[in-house]
């Protein structure tokens, strides 16, 4: 019998008892879909290992050896993520009794969408504006200028006082003693 022909007695006795054993793991869709994928995909490559007689105890023992990996792939990335976890938008907030559930969410989607992305580039993906100046094709003075007008948006929608802003003159930095609520002399 050819590779091919082996290889289709194999998936034809091996694809039901596969599919189960994804799904009695707790696996679903795509995911039981993959396993399953990648189990007959290493049966392909090692054809000659397959046992002629019972392929499914050896494609059984495959897939679980798969399913230990991912789970200890899930495991170790979670684990990960709770060590480096960012603070939540409510810790970073002032009063973060006033943000009700889903109240960011819906501010956040009555923005525009280039004011959305601005505001996801710099929150979410960490993106300096100079960064973020790359992404969007623009200059660095109008990432940071697109990103102002985005979070003054957004805390509009928020009904957060952002009050007025003045920024020190060229030259100077908040704090060096010049005192910017004096009108120019």
């Amino acid at each position: 019998m050819d590779r091919e022909a082996r290889f289709r007695a194999v998936f034809d006795t091996a694809y039901g008892p596969l599919c189960r054993y994804a799904r009695h793991r707790g696996m679903a869709g795509a995911d039981a879909e993959d396993l399953v994928a990648q189990t007959l995909e290493i049966a392909w490559r090692r054809i000659e290992d397959v046992p002629v007689a019972d392929p499914v105890p050896w494609l059984l023992a495959v897939a679980r050896n798969l399913w230990r990996n991912q789970v200890r792939q899930v495991r170790r990335r979670s684990e990960i993520l709770a060590r480096y976890r960012a603070p939540s938008p409510a810790a970073a907030c002032d009063d973060p009794a006033r943000l009700e559930p889903g109240v960011l969410r819906a501010a956040m989607a009555s923005l525009s969408q280039g004011d959305q992305e601005v505001l996801r580039l710099v929150a979410w993906d960490g993106l300096t504006p100079a960064q973020v100046a790359i992404v969007l094709d623009c200059t660095a003075v109008a990432a940071r200028s697109r990103l102002h007008r985005a979070r003054t948006r957004l805390a509009a929608r928020l009904g957060l006082d952002t009050g007025p802003q003045r920024r020190a003159p060229a030259g100077h930095s908040p704090g060096d003693g010049l005192d910017l609520t004096e009108a120019p002399q």
